[in-house]
């Protein structure tokens, strides 16, 4: 028998169709049928999987750590994300670490508790404010339209 070539020309004939197209859209709808159902319960055992107070277990893991630091540095009433913030969000709330203060660190967090914080003067809510304005000014950019230009 002598060997085909991808160029020689085959006397096989093509084999016959064996299912029509309503068979064919059947086998489709199936398969999309099993993967839909594939995709759901995989959907669903990932929603299984999130905690039930939304929060990831590196966020409930900082919060314990959190409180645990804290009361062994002898504070009270600690309440992560209430009242255990870092400088930042003290500054957003309009208070302050007082001078002298020192964070605790929990995980790669700084962390002040509200004791050690004391309300922003007007002089210092003001110098926030124009430093917030000026970043502001200096990330905007100048805008121009097509129109204005190319006019034509």
């Amino acid at each position: 028998m002598a060997t085909r070539t991808p160029k020689t020309p085959t006397n096989e004939a093509k084999p016959a169709v064996t299912f029509s197209p309503e068979q064919l859209q059947g086998y489709i709808n199936e398969a999309l049928a099993k993967q839909r159902a594939e995709f759901l319960a995989a959907m669903a055992e990932q929603q299984a999987a999130k905690p039930a107070n939304g929060k990831s277990d590196v966020s409930t893991k900082n919060e314990l750590q959190t409180i645990r630091v804290f009361k062994k540095a002898g504070f009270k009433d600690i309440q992560p994300r209430v009242n255990v913030l870092t400088f930042n969000k003290w500054l957003e709330l309009g208070r302050r670490p007082a001078e002298g203060s020192k964070s605790l660190k929990v995980a790669n967090l700084r962390l002040f508790h509200i004791s050690q914080t004391r309300p922003l003067s007007s002089e210092e809510k003001a110098g926030l404010q124009a430093e917030k304005d000026k970043a502001v000014a200096a990330n905007k950019r100048k805008i121009v339209s097509i129109t204005e230009a190319h006019p034509q």
